[in-house]
């Protein structure tokens, strides 16, 4: 269930220091040092009467921009359009989507985060929204060879109904990042295996890395959420499923690999690699730990490892937080996270005319355009930046038109590895070297089959006994259980009615969209 090959070029978008604070903290949103893409619709002319389109989508910026930005405003002279948008707050656009959804009152561009929305798929099968599929062929920049598998794995009954918001496949996803000065100072070669993994966080513990004479380090800053890929590299999949050889799949929850990963996490819990209040951390006070420089390894995505690594530094500026690119457990089998390529679809409802449609797929055409593209997320040239040296140079304009801060450029994504590996001001050397990470990182091919699938009783059942096995985890990694009580639960959840109900649809599921 679900919630990138050639290195990218160097021209990269040097920000002042106001809107390098500001901006860096936004989930990729910005900042890529490639626009480049393999077609340029341009804007045209269009002398005809704008099309007026409403939509509704996700935005991760500070201070919402409006109709009377200079972007904006350009964005509808290029595109012939009188947009009306209504943004969504991350923090509460789940709930705000699920009751539009409910009430049918949609826009005619509706966005929903996750296509295992249930009522999104009520609605998918009732029919409620436009097949694209007829009309995608005339939009060539809806066709960039980039997007193929974001439009391929978005597929309902082999049509075309989303336009998928492309993201990354490579770079997100909680995975540890190292103090690298830390390495060096103990003359550490980077971990690649989980036990080499295990032996630097010992050594972290034990052998001073910060070289202030005080045992005052945390190996790893962690709650058992920023766990969770242990669990994946023991099974070798990404997600809570994995795959059989007769096309079937099966929990990951109640795999024998699964108790081995917790005894794993619960070793290194005992041997003190964890924050006292490792249990009870929320994610906050887990960053918050992080940015002390007294962690060695921390979770996040790959461009927040150098976004948290500023303020790491900040404290001491030795600190250098690096990616890791892969972990390998005892097979010899590599793990990175990787995820679709899209995150967030938008759909257009039936109620909109053909002809309007066509508009539509007309400015996301322009929007996924070299031109649209940039513009999107830069800006203007000569206006928003300057090309010095083949790198984009941002103008004070930049900060105070909002460019590239989680508004426009959220709405259509820049095509780029840059959306998960850089961030505003990052240093060339930091920059390449995450670049050569991800292509390393591509070369793990871990399955994930169960990312585009829908069950209703997973929906229904799911969530309450994966809770279950979650709190259960921690009992016995911190010793308030004995692995006993864990076993007699598996035991019990593999005898569940409910649980089989789960697997037989998440495995029809399976078979319907994979199964030829």
């Amino acid at each position: 269930m679900k919630k990138k090959e050639t290195k990218p070029g160097k021209s990269f978008l040097k920000m002042s220091g106001v809107l390098l604070l500001a901006s860096s903290l936004l989930l990729s949103a910005c900042g890529s040092r490639d626009g480049s893409a393999p077609s340029d619709n341009g804007s045209g002319t269009d002398n005809s009467e704008p099309t007026s389109i409403t939509i509704q989508t996700l935005n991760y910026a500070t201070e919402f921009i409006d109709n009377t930005n200079v972007l904006w405003k350009e964005l509808e002279k290029r595109t012939n359009t009188k947009l009306n948008i209504t943004w969504l707050s991350p923090s509460t656009a789940e709930e705000k989507i699920n009751v539009m959804l409910a009430s049918g009152d949609l826009p005619e561009v509706t966005f929903v985060e996750t296509m295992q929305n249930p009522q999104l798929q009520k609605m998918l099968k009732q029919g409620v929204f436009w097949d694209l599929t007829p009309f995608l062929k005339d939009y060539p920049s809806l066709n960039r060879e980039e997007l193929k598998e974001m439009w391929e794995i978005t597929k309902v009954d082999g049509k075309n109904i989303v336009i998928p918001r492309y993201y990354p496949s490579y770079g997100g996803g909680v995975f540890p990042m190292i103090r690298k000065d830390w390495l060096d100072a103990l003359k550490l070669e980077t971990p690649k295996t989980l036990d080499e993994f295990h032996n630097v966080l010992k050594a972290f513990k034990e052998q001073d890395p910060n070289g202030n004479g005080q045992a005052d380090e945390i190996p790893y800053a962690a709650n058992p959420g920023a766990l969770a890929y242990i669990y994946n590299i023991f099974n070798e999949t990404q997600g809570s499923w994995k795959l059989q050889p007769d096309n079937t799949l099966t929990p990951i929850m109640t795999s024998d690999e699964s108790r081995e990963a917790m005894l794993w996490i619960k070793q290194a819990y005992d041997e003190g690699l964890f924050p006292k209040d490792f249990a009870i951390m929320k994610f906050s006070q887990v960053m918050d730990t992080m940015r002390s420089a007294k962690a060695g390894v921390g979770g996040m995505s790959m461009n927040h490892a150098w976004v948290t690594g500023e303020a790491v530094k900040g404290v001491d500026p030795k600190a250098d937080l690096m990616p890791l690119a892969y972990l390998e457990n005892a097979n010899g089998v590599k793990y990175t996270p990787s995820g679709s390529p899209y995150y967030g679809v938008y759909l257009i409802p039936k109620k909109v005319p053909e002809a309007k449609v066509k508009k539509i797929l007309e400015f996301f055409d322009y929007g996924y355009s070299q031109e649209g593209n940039e513009m999107l997320t830069y800006g203007i040239e000569g206006v928003h930046y300057n090309v010095e040296n083949g790198k984009k140079v941002a103008t004070p304009q930049a900060a105070v038109d909002k460019t590239g801060d989680g508004n426009l450029n959220n709405m259509i994504h820049l095509v780029s590895d840059d959306m998960a590996i850089s961030a505003v001001g990052m240093p060339d050397e930091v920059y390449e070297r995450n670049v050569e990470i991800v292509t390393e990182r591509k070369t793990v091919k871990v399955p994930n089959p169960s990312g585009e699938l829908y069950s209703e009783a997973y929906n229904k059942y799911y969530p309450e006994i994966s809770k279950k096995v979650e709190d259960m985890r921690v009992m016995v990694i911190t010793g308030k259980e004995p692995v006993e009580s864990y076993d007699k639960l598996i035991e019990t959840i593999k005898s569940d009615p409910k649980m089989k109900e789960i697997t037989d649809e998440m495995s029809k599921a399976y078979q319907e969209k994979y199964v030829k």
